[in-house]
């Protein structure tokens, strides 16, 4: 398979974002790299797609800047089943107890039902959705859904669904199968708690 590892950064990538990504195991993948610099996320991973729809790859791995990926994520994430979007797991923003950011199955919106560090299954698991730190998502599914893929959405009341949410909720319409991989545990360098 065609597997486009992909960074969208507003500034730069951190050295041991990009050292984690030189040591990816590829698992007898064809990998090719890119990032996108100096727009906002969305648009970054919007300009990423594009970029892996006219390369014709297969898949793209999304690593945020300041995320540190094992070297067996790509092995770990395509065994069996294989989803359409497949998460890694790391520290959710600004937290001190182990948050995630990856949302459990059944819950109604993307504010509450993250998983815990300290409640983690070791295996990968249907999940809502969650964010993009770690991200394997199948370009099949990216054909059939619409533009924009990713986008902030600001509601009337002032709240803000994340472009990965909103990847993720219009995912669900889709009928995609999303999982996490709960073995693909990532260090996030700007966050409080690091997985050990």
């Amino acid at each position: 398979m065609k597997i486009l590892v992909a960074v969208p950064t507003g500034e730069t990538i951190e050295p041991e974002c990009f050292k984690a990504i030189y040591d990816l195991d590829p698992a007898g993948h064809e990998l090719m790299f890119d990032y996108v610099r100096g727009y906002d996320v969305a648009e970054s991973r919007n300009q990423i797609v594009e970029k892996a729809l006219a390369c014709d790859s297969d898949y793209i791995l999304f690593v945020d800047s300041d995320t540190i990926i094992p070297a067996n994520t790509l092995e770990l994430m395509f065994e069996e089943p294989v989803a359409d979007v497949c998460l890694g797991v790391c520290p959710r923003k600004n937290t001190k107890e182990g948050k995630t950011a990856i949302i459990k199955a059944g819950t109604r919106g993307f504010s509450d039902g993250s998983y815990f560090y300290n409640e983690l299954p070791d295996e990968k698991v249907q999940v809502k959705g969650g964010g993009f730190a770690c991200a394997l998502v199948s370009t099949e599914l990216l054909r059939t859904m619409g533009k924009p893929w990713f986008r902030y959405a600001v509601y009337e009341d002032g709240s803000i669904l994340s472009e990965d949410f909103f990847f993720c909720n219009n995912a669900n319409f889709a009928h995609a199968l999303i999982m996490a991989d709960f073995r693909v545990r990532c260090g996030h360098l700007a966050r409080y708690f690091q997985y050990e």
